[in-house]
């Protein structure tokens, strides 16, 4: 159960005006952004990075699905698992690649630097190396910034125990 109230729809003039461009963006209010909702300013800014990550980012779909997916599991969030999972799916990822079987040269690369920041907060100077040779410069810095997004939300998701929509 949550340790703070959910903002629903209806409750709060600010709330309201920022579950107006949660839902221009075409996104239902999810349990995260009724949580976050209690400071609607913070809940803003938390989407204007989100929509960064998730829609302007050079990485392509499936493979920044991956990376948050490889993130998730790390991390133990659930909550982002099951979200993920079915964003990864509307990308077009096959099971099997859910699974880590399968996967391309940069899939793999992006999975293991995922696996490698959330175990130590960084990279290897082996794994820059890898993801170097396979990633464009813009590439490699939204690979770090999406894993590191995806530790935030980790925190925020732990800390305020948010809980999956039904």
């Amino acid at each position: 159960m949550a340790r703070l109230d959910y903002v629903r729809p209806g409750s709060s003039a600010g709330a309201d005006r920022v579950y107006a461009e949660v839902q221009r963006l075409g996104r239902p209010i999810l349990n995260l952004y009724a949580e976050l909702a209690n400071q609607p300013r913070a809940l803003a800014a938390f989407l204007s990075m989100s929509r960064y990550v998730r829609d302007d980012s050079s990485l392509e779909p499936g493979l920044r699905e991956l990376l948050i997916l490889a993130t998730a599991r790390e991390l133990g969030q659930e909550y982002e698992i099951a979200h993920h999972t079915a964003a990864a799916r509307r990308a077009g990822v096959p099971d099997e690649k859910l699974g880590g079987a399968g996967l391309s040269e940069r899939e793999a690369c992006a999975v293991d630097y995922a696996r490698e920041a959330a175990a130590t907060r960084t990279c290897s100077d082996a794994t820059f190396a890898r993801m170097s040779r396979l990633f464009s410069t813009e590439e490699i810095v939204d690979l770090v910034v999406t894993a590191a997004w995806y530790h935030l939300c980790a925190v925020i998701l732990g800390s305020f125990q948010i809980d999956l929509e039904a």
